[in-house]
């Protein structure tokens, strides 16, 4: 006869499943689905960004800084620094057509040029003057007190001379004249006059010569050439007032002809940048031509005789130069130049001839694939470069140990998605800024900012502001405080971001973190979840929380909705409810929170599930919060438990 064992099997309890969400220090992660995300990162980022190991807050609010012009949108910003006075001015360009200065809240304006409606300009300050370029129009500097244009001026005309000590021989000498810019530029030399007869050794004789002034609002003075017919080097200068000059036989310069181009009304360029004690840019007219100027002090000039010269990057390749910087940390001190598939290094080396070191650049192919579509998103971060392109964001720097090899790595994997949906325009308007460790990118015609957070390696969010940027500035003011001063697409209206402000300008900002969809230890079973746990710190306003669960059936509802109530701004409002679990935190008069800043909410689901997702929003005036961490427990209901409609 058999043996059955009739008692009761040992009960056991299945294992409680434990999910926890500490940090999201991967940040903003659209390239992979909700159910793919680990715990660290986030699927939906709506005004946030992160702090502290990766704890999720509302990012900066905004506030009007001043009103550049009566009219028009922003189009280009610039500064000037005077250590010696300690005053920093900010400058600003809008469709009105003038530059105007920050004065207090509002501007004065800068006279002495005006650009067409829709004209964009930039700006480097060198050698105690700020340049001002714009392909439509000529090249302005400012000084400290006024603006000044290389207006194009004309040599002079009429030459004549004449030999006043009669002394002849079998020579003949030429003569030219040149007129000189306030901005420092100077045109091509007159035409030549010739004197025949005259002696080898003109210190034995005296000639004058006599010349007629241009028609030009302003002239600087006059440069004198004296040489063989052809060879005429610098011989002397006169004054503005001054239409003639007597010669009486000085030495000449050996090494410094006649110009051979017109400086006066200097560079139309799209673009403009610093190289040590140079400036670069692009030639408006020839837009393949990469023009370097002498060193200080002949920063605004471009001849190889001043020590400056060009180069010609991928010529007649049916592209253009689209943006330039200059590579930090090398020692070679290469020129990045940008076109829309395509950048290159530039070096600028030397050769000598004669006395003359004449600049001799070379360029070499960084990627034939990649460029940059928009200057303005071109941005110093540290020891690379971040640039955006047609095949997203990407940053050019020099391989690790190999200081003479720059490489370009892509680093907008994680936001392909969004990336595919930009037009034609987003790529040519987008502009850029580095601050505070952030790199932000901006949309204007999206109104909207795609935020990478260099500190932790992601992509903290999109930011939506109810007006679109398309310039943006770092500028520490004459009291010594960074201003991150941003340009508004739409008006006139010059903006700044603010940590310590929790609204766009007075409008609400609406900030939403979404997680991952969490399926505990396995998707191939429900799971009845028990208990929740969230953990914020310093809640102001109202935070609303959402809590999704994907039933049996593959259907995702809300399952839990609740909010919580902190410390009001205003003052009018207290922390949530009278009773917090059993502690009084707070009235509905709106006594301020005291006590720890670290509070847990916490509550039973006892929902079966496959699937689980949290959503934090605010979308009430001045209200934000720090999301610290999320627990959920839940038991397994075990294999075969999915939906009977699923099996096959």
């Amino acid at each position: 006869m058999p043996l059955i064992n009739t008692g009761a099997p040992a009960f056991r309890p299945r294992k409680t499943l434990n999910t926890e969400w500490s940090t999201f220090r991967k940040g903003l992660n659209l390239l992979l689905r909700p159910t793919e995300l680990g715990r660290d990162e986030y699927a939906q980022g709506d005004n946030i960004m992160l702090i502290g190991s990766g704890v999720p807050t509302g990012r900066w609010g905004t506030s009007t800084y001043f009103n550049a012009n009566a009219t028009g949108v922003i189009r280009g910003f610039g500064t000037y620094v005077n250590t010696a006075s300690l005053t920093n001015e900010l400058f600003a360009l809008t469709d009105e057509g003038y530059l105007s200065k920050k004065s207090g809240a509002s501007y004065s304006r800068l006279n002495g040029i005006s650009y067409p409606s829709g004209s964009e300009v930039r700006s480097e300050q060198l050698g105690g003057k700020t340049y001002f370029v714009s392909e439509d129009g000529p090249l302005a500097t400012y000084d400290g007190t006024g603006l000044t244009v290389y207006a194009t001026l004309s040599a002079p005309t009429g030459l004549t001379a004449t030999n006043l000590s009669g002394a002849t021989g079998s020579y003949i000498w030429s003569w030219r004249v040149t007129t000189l810019s306030p901005g420092g530029g100077e045109t091509t030399g007159s035409t030549a006059i010739e004197l025949p007869e005259l002696p080898q050794d003109l210190s034995k004789t005296m000639v004058r010569i006599n010349w007629v002034a241009p028609s030009a609002a302003t002239i600087a003075g006059y440069q004198i050439y004296r040489g063989l017919p052809g060879d005429e080097t610098f011989l002397s200068g006169v004054g503005a007032s001054i239409t003639a000059f007597t010669d009486v036989g000085s030495t000449p310069s050996e090494t410094k002809p006649s110009p051979l181009t017109n400086t006066t009304g200097g560079v139309t360029s799209r673009f403009i940048t610093k190289y040590n004690d140079r400036l670069i840019m692009v030639d408006a007219k020839d837009r393949n031509k990469l023009l370097i100027s002498g060193r200080y002090p002949n920063q605004g000039k471009f001849s190889w005789i001043d020590g400056g010269g060009y180069a010609y990057i991928d010529p007649d390749s049916g592209t253009d130069i689209t943006g330039i910087a200059v590579q930090p940390g090398g020692y070679k001190g290469e020129i990045i130049v940008y076109k829309d598939f395509s950048h290159y290094a530039v070096i600028l080396n030397t050769f000598t001839k004669d006395i003359l070191s004449v600049l001799d650049p070379t360029y070499s192919s960084v990627s034939t694939s990649l460029g940059c579509s928009s200057s303005d998103t071109i941005q110093i971060v540290e020891n690379d470069i971040f640039y955006f392109g047609r095949k997203g964001l990407y940053v050019t720097g020099y391989e690790p140990n190999f200081l003479n090899i720059i490489r370009t790595n892509e680093i907008s994997a994680r936001i392909r998605p969004y990336l595919d949906d930009l037009g034609n325009s987003d790529y040519n308007n987008a502009c850029a800024l580095y601050v505070n460790n952030k790199y932000l990118l901006s949309f204007p015609d999206r109104r909207e900012m795609i935020v990478y957070d260099r500190e932790r390696g992601c992509f903290a969010g999109i930011w939506k502001l109810p007006f679109g940027v398309n310039k943006m500035l770092r500028y520490v003011d004459g009291t010594g405080t960074e201003r991150w001063v941003i340009g508004s697409s739409e008006s006139n209206q010059v903006y700044t971001f603010e940590t310590s402000t929790n609204s766009d300008n007075g409008t609400t900002i609406t900030k939403t973190i979404r997680t991952n969809k969490e399926a505990f230890t396995s998707w191939t079973e429900l799971k009845i979840v028990e208990l929740f746990y969230i953990l914020f710190r310093n809640i102001t306003g109202t935070v609303n929380i959402n809590i999704f669960l994907e039933d049996r059936n593959g259907l995702t509802s809300t399952v839990k909705t609740f909010q919580i109530t902190g410390a009001a701004t205003s003052g009018q409002m207290g922390f949530g409810a009278n009773l917090w679990g059993g502690s009084l935190w707070g009235n509905s008069r709106g006594t301020p929170v005291s006590g720890s800043d670290e509070f847990t909410r916490w509550g039973n689901l006892f929902k079966s599930g496959r699937l689980v997702q949290i959503e934090v929003s605010c979308t009430d005036a001045n209200s934000n919060f720090e999301l610290l961490g999320i627990n959920f427990t839940a038991k397994s209901q075990g294999v075969g438990s999915l939906s009977s409609s699923q099996r096959v």
